[in-house]
């Protein structure tokens, strides 16, 4: 591959966690990139549309502002699954939280994340296509979707709802758990009444069935 890849980091402010972020990035990353950090106080889905919309390159990387690259070969094995098959769409990582604890190995039909809160023993480092990824770390194709700004409440719900939009085009979402990421805050805990859990609910009333499934 001989141009750069895209990597963005969409923020709502500057603070101490995205300077670790970048530091992390620096140290880590080892191929040819492009650096862009996306700081706007409104929604994650319209600070992601904004990473996506500077993006020049096949693949754009995005990572948030809360986490660290851990990993000298994080974007190669990630460029390596995005260009095993033409009908990828998203690759996501291996989400692990800084105390040790797993956030995310792909997420389930149910829309759960695998393996949540279990502590980190090498589970799940296997490449597997998946319902959804988390967004906390995305190897996103260029020109293919952009993430619905109608969610506003940063929740999450944005990053499952562009996977499951990219499923219906045919689009594969495939997880890497060869590449972790490290997610250094604990997101707040949701009320199920949020708007963003709502307006998913809506959007896509099937998981609301599949999510109480035994």
């Amino acid at each position: 591959m001989t141009e750069p890849i895209d990597i963005y980091i969409p923020c709502y402010q500057p603070d101490e966690y995205l300077q670790r972020c970048m530091d992390s990035i620096f140290k880590h990353t080892h191929i040819d990139y492009n650096l862009t950090v996306i700081v706007g106080k409104r929604s994650i889905a319209k600070n992601r549309n904004a990473g996506l919309r500077k993006g020049v390159s096949e693949w754009i990387c995005s990572i948030d502002a809360d986490c660290e690259v851990l990993q000298d070969d994080w974007i190669d094995l990630l460029l390596e699954t995005a260009n095993s098959d033409p009908k990828i769409g998203i690759v996501g990582a291996k989400v692990v939280m800084y105390d040790g604890k797993i956030f995310s190995a792909g997420t389930g039909e149910n829309g759960l994340p695998l393996l949540y809160g279990e502590n980190d023993q090498g589970q799940r480092e296997i490449v597997e296509e998946v319902h959804a990824v988390s967004e906390n770390c995305l190897f996103m194709r260029r020109d293919i979707f952009e993430f619905d700004e109608w969610f506003w409440q940063s929740k999450s719900s944005e990053g499952q709802d562009a996977c499951i939009r990219l499923r219906k085009q045919g689009y594969k979402i495939v997880y890497d758990g060869r590449v972790k990421v490290q997610h250094n805050k604990y997101p707040k805990k949701a009320s199920p009444f949020n708007w963003d859990h709502i307006y998913f609910h809506l959007k896509h009333p099937q998981t609301y069935i599949n999510h109480f499934k035994k």
